[in-house]
């Protein structure tokens, strides 16, 4: 969590941090988006196939790049290892975060702020990435070696969702059949063989193109 708010959350500045609270350096609007980005995080074969699909509709600036991500995210078992399913709830894939974040709150390290009067109206909830979460992320980097996949990853997942809101995140992902046929509270299913069938043939049509 602290490696996606660290690399998705929006700088937090004087002029434009609204209700960020003291100390915020970077912030994700809305649990719709936090959600999104680590159901990518989480799953790397729905990652790779969204950089399959952004190759071949022109979206992204660096294919060879997004191609070699692809390949990376699909190479061996790394897909079993790292996959870490999330169920289908309401507006898509779901876990719940209070664990997760209340740990980190306790710590000092982010702070989560509602928007709107809660409890009764509450609009959404900000994500924000305190100055002691992004020492402990630099310190992690430096000092955690096993856990550096968390936060290569999390580069890829923020290259792939640009400034998208969560709503439209969501949509991007229930393009994909396995996940919108996915039964309410039901884990949301893997994809690997068919995106490795997928990058097998973006990978032999872009050697091809290079010949």
């Amino acid at each position: 969590m602290l490696f996606l708010l660290d690399r998705c959350g929006t700088p937090c500045r004087d002029d434009t941090a609204g209700d960020a609270p003291g100390g915020a350096v970077a912030v994700i609007f809305g649990q719709k988006r936090l959600q999104a980005l680590d159901f990518w995080l989480r799953n790397p074969d729905y990652l790779a196939d969204e950089l399959l699909n952004q190759i071949e509709n022109g979206s992204i600036a660096d294919s060879a790049w997004a191609l070699d991500q692809a390949g990376a995210l699909l190479e061996g078992d790394e897909p079993e290892i790292s996959r870490y399913p999330m169920v289908r709830w309401r507006f898509g894939a779901w876990e719940a975060l209070d664990d997760a974040l209340s740990l980190l709150f306790a710590h000092g390290l982010v702070d989560v702020v509602a928007v709107g009067e809660p409890p009764a109206k509450v609009e959404r909830w900000d994500y924000y990435l305190l100055a002691a979460g992004r020492d402990l992320v630099a310190e992690l980097r430096s000092d955690a070696p096993d856990l550096a996949w968390y936060d290569e990853r999390a580069a890829v997942v923020v290259t792939v969702a640009g400034q998208r809101s969560g709503s439209q995140l969501k949509e991007l992902q229930y393009q994909r059949a396995e996940y919108e046929r996915t039964v309410w509270k039901a884990s949301i299913s893997g994809i690997t063989d068919r995106v490795r069938e997928r990058l097998e043939k973006s990978a032999s049509g872009r050697t091809g193109a290079d010949e």
